[in-house]
């Protein structure tokens, strides 16, 4: 099955789901937190993952590899390094 976004074309079918009332609360404030719309809009995209995976681009591939590269040979540096760097609070 492929994988698609949802759409309002009437193809959609709602669903009931029951969560534990702190469970419901920690997911309102992760999707608020990473800036989705609603939290059907990531409750569908962590199902999609969740179904389909999360899938990564070559280069994006080739990017993580070379960042866990240079870890591990000590080429990074702390947030708080960073911060100081550049000259930012957070």
């Amino acid at each position: 099955m492929a994988q698609s976004d949802t759409t309002a074309d009437g193809n959609d079918e709602k669903v009931n789901l029951r969560l534990p009332k702190g469970f419901l609360a920690d997911l309102d404030e992760q999707w608020q937190e990473q800036g989705y719309n609603s939290r059907s809009e990531f409750m569908r995209e962590a199902l999609r993952d969740a179904v389909y995976g999360t899938r990564l681009s070559k280069r994006a591939l080739e990017d993580l590899l070379e960042s866990e590269r240079q870890f591990e040979e000590g080429e990074t540096v702390s947030a708080e390094e960073a911060r100081e760097r550049f000259g930012t609070d957070e």
